[in-house]
Order: C-alpha cells, then structure tokens, then sequence
C-alpha cells in the first residue's frame, strides 16, 4: 500500500516533506525541490511492527478520516534563498499530537550512521524511542517492553555497545549491535531520575542521579559486567560525567549545592577537584575529549563561562549570551558547537572557533526548533539531536550541518 501528500506551493521551496506511516521502520525525510501540485510516494510498505497505542487524525493533511496506530513525520518549509548552517533531516510527532512534546536528547554518530535517542511526551508519561539514520535511511527500533519514561543520556564505546538511561523508572538500556535490551538493575528506587551515563566498556559502565525539583536522585553507580555497585563519598552525588580514559574521567555534581562540584576518577575513586580558575563555578556539562583537552560549561559570577583544562591547569574562558551551556561538541575544524538555548527566536547553535573567535550559526527563525545535543562525524560535519515545531506539541527532530 502506498500512501500519497500532495502539497501545494506557490513559490518553490526546500521541504522536509509531511509524510503519514503506518507504525514503520522506515521513514523518508528528503530535502527535496518542490513542485506545485505534485504527488510524492513515501516508498515501499515497511515491514511491521506492535503498534502505537494511540490515534491520530489525518485532518492534519486534509482528511477527516482517523487512522490507528499511525506515526506523523513533520515538514519544515524553508525558502531556499536563506538556507540555515543547521538543516532539519528528519523529524518524527509520536502520538497523542495534542499534547506531545518529542524530542531527542541524544545523538551519537559514527561514519555513516547515527543515533537518535529520546522519546514522547517529555515531561509526562512518555516511552522512550530509539532512531538509527544509516547511510541515508532513517530506522525505528523496538526497545525493550514495558519502559516508559524518556531516554536522557547515552554513551557508547563503540557503535555495538551503546548504553542508556531513561529519565524516570530506572531502566537502562543496552544495544548490543543486533538489538536493544535491558540491562540487569541496581538496587535503586524505581521512582527515582537518572541524568547521566559513562560507558567504557560492557563491563566498566556508571550511571549518575542527582535530585532534581521533583524527583530523587538515583546515585552514582558502577556495573562491572555483574552486578551494580552504589558510590558513595564524593561521587554520590554526579549529575553527569564525561571519560578521557578508563582511568580518567570527569564529572560535575552537587556538593554543599546545586552543581558547584567538579570531580576527577582517577582509577580508583572519585575525588573533588577545586581549580582557582573555576572558583564560583555553577556547572552544567563536562565534556573531556582526552587526557589534555578537558570542557566544561557553566556560571560564574551570573555570567555564562566556558572551563578549559590542557592536561595541567584550568582556565575559565568568556562565553557569549546569557544562558548556560547545555552541550559541547567537536565542530570538525579545531573549534567547538556550543548549545545555549535561549527560547525566543532564532534558534542558534554557537560556534567558537580555535583561535577563541565567537560566531552563532542558524537553526531556524522558529524557536521550537531546538538543538539540544551535537555530535561530529568526520567529514567535517555534525549531527545534531532535538525537536521541531509541529501544528501540536514538538516533533522529535535530527539536525545536520551543511
């Protein structure tokens, strides 16, 4: 069965096409030159899979008639004479649209493929939903039953050994190259958060919790293989963590307050580190890309800093704007993206290059349309995870650079 969109365009644009599924493995979501009036075929039937246990109306594409356990894939229309740094690539409304709020807040990538984990309903009762974009097609995968929740953090050894954790519930989740199952669990409370998850190897994983406004943290942990083991001491309250080496990480959490500690693994325990430069630092994220070229993101002094760490000493840099970074990553040409999402328009994604220049690259004119985590594929370009505008709610979107 084929199922057809015409659309009707009284100039040309780029689309990132609206296209209906029926609960797929495949999508398609092309950047594509439209013409008025024509009709585009979403492919071949997918093969299928349990359904969505909710409705959605085709009203949204001019019909009346309802259609169960149907996915919308959401269309961004962008006049091609100003095309943004950031290009949408495939965006996915999960039902209810009503009141779903999508997104992905985790991308990883590797040549040729790329991940996208998050899920419905951010905020509510949600599932969380795992995406693969690989050479060009986008995939759903089945997760693990009965986990709810979103996924919040991810990290991943190698493309075959991925690890996630859901926000809510206490699950964590492993891909093994072939499927994704969950893995064995702690001893933590089921109604307890996660914010955070280091993966070094399939027997070398931590997972941090720290107390939010809501909810309880879930504590820092370490999977041997076997069997969880709670940390206690200085690492007992890790909000995120980022490893240089198996014997070289570093995290930020809470100590005396909210996101005022940074702290170093050294191979056998978690000890606080206090660099002179980083006095007064709230920290948001750590990003250590080896032993010599260590980030962090925070605020100081009621300003947004950025914290460099060369292998020998800190140093606090100036940031642009006034909102705190929520995520770092490589941009492919010595410099760093930068995410501070402020919520009014346009929607930005900051660059600082390597000799320490500030630039700011284009999302969109909407400020639904969020970066909210990057990830370099050599190239250079960069993948990038969040959400979308949609007629309801936000659609979880993937983002790439030109």
């Amino acid at each position: 069965m084929r199922q057809h969109v015409r659309y009707r365009a009284p100039v040309p644009l780029t689309l990132v096409r609206w296209l209906v599924f029926p609960h797929r493995s495949f999508h398609t979501c092309l950047s594509t030159p439209v013409v008025p009036q024509r009709s585009f075929r979403t492919g071949r039937r997918p093969p299928a899979e349990p359904l969505e246990e909710n409705v959605i109306s085709r009203r949204l594409l001019g019909s009346p008639s309802r259609l169960s356990s149907w996915m919308l894939v959401v269309a961004l229309a962008v006049p091609a004479a100003s095309p943004p740094a950031w290009t949408l690539r495939l965006a996915i409304h999960y039902l209810p649209p009503a009141t779903n709020h999508s997104q992905y807040d985790v991308v990883l990538a590797w040549p040729g493929q790329a991940w996208f984990l998050g899920g419905t309903d951010i905020g509510g009762h949600g599932k969380p939903k795992a995406e693969r974009i690989k050479n060009g097609i986008p995939r759903a995968f089945l997760l693990p039953a009965h986990e709810h929740s979103w996924i919040t953090a991810a990290s991943a050894p190698a493309p075959t050994d991925i690890w996630a954790v859901t926000f809510l519930g206490g699950y964590v989740l492993h891909w093994n190259g072939s499927r994704w199952l969950a893995a064995p669990r702690g001893n933590w409370q089921t109604g307890t958060r996660f914010t955070g998850i280091t993966a070094v190897s399939p027997t070398d994983v931590w997972v941090f919790g720290t107390r939010g406004h809501r909810y309880p943290g879930a504590g820092t942990w370490h999977f041997n293989g076997t069997t969880w083991t709670r940390v206690t001491g200085p690492g007992g309250g890790i909000f995120q963590a980022s490893a240089a080496a198996k014997t070289d990480i570093w995290g930020i959490g809470n100590a005396g307050g909210t996101g005022n500690a940074l702290l170093r693994f050294g191979g056998k325990a978690w000890r606080r580190v206090r660099p002179a430069a980083l006095a007064g630092f709230a920290f948001t994220h750590v990003l250590a890309l080896s032993r010599s070229n260590v980030w962090v993101a925070g605020r100081a002094g009621g300003r947004p800093r950025l914290g460099h760490f060369d292998g020998h000493s800190w140093r606090a840099l100036r940031m642009p704007g006034r909102v705190a970074a929520t995520g770092m990553c490589r941009d492919g040409t010595g410099g760093m993206w930068v995410i501070a999402n402020t919520g009014t328009a346009p929607s930005v994604v900051r660059e600082r290059s390597a000799r320490g220049t500030w630039t700011t690259a284009m999302v969109s004119a909407n400020p639904a349309d969020e970066v909210l985590a990057c990830a370099l594929v050599p190239g250079p370009r960069t993948w990038g995870a969040g959400k979308a505008a949609a007629p309801q709610g936000t659609a979880a979107a993937a983002y790439r650079t030109r």
